[in-house]
């Protein structure tokens, strides 16, 4: 039986596959409508905001397979997959530190944005801290094991 924080793990890397895919596909069909709200003026148009738009759709998609493929290792119980997500959940915090040191939007009324920022860096945490427990290691390394015979 999984534990749960694995399927929370696993469930929280295949939302993030979802948004990613959702992003690559908002990115390329906002090229054909013409339409992007925030960003009206920071993508040129014709070839090269198309070229721009397919880049970042691309770039999308390859992150979207990352989160799929630590879905169905964290699933697995696969080490590598255990040392990706940790690794995954590393980068955003050094990220976010200096924005939420440096970020003055808070004291402007940006209350919002600074909420997700810790509610993202309370998630990683939790994942890097769950995922070192010693516990939760032995499931991943138990898969590293030749069988017995």
């Amino acid at each position: 039986m999984r534990p749960a924080g694995i399927i929370l793990i696993v469930f929280y890397n295949f939302l993030v596959a979802l948004f990613f895919v959702y992003s690559a596909i908002t990115l390329v069909t906002t090229g054909v409508t013409g339409t992007m709200p925030s960003l009206d003026h920071s993508i040129p148009s014709g070839t090269d905001g198309e070229v721009v738009r397919a880049v970042g759709a691309g770039f999308f998609l390859v992150f979207a397979l990352i989160a799929a493929l630590v879905s169905y290792g964290m699933w697995s119980f696969r080490e590598w997959a255990r040392m990706l997500r940790i690794v995954l959940s590393g980068i955003p915090i050094l990220l976010a530190l200096p924005g939420l040191f440096f970020d003055f939007s808070f004291y402007q009324g940006g209350y919002l944005k600074v909420s997700y920022r810790l509610v993202r860096l309370a998630i990683d945490i939790l994942i890097i801290w769950y995922l070192g427990q010693p516990h939760i290691k032995a499931l991943f390394h138990k898969t590293l094991k030749a069988p017995q015979v």
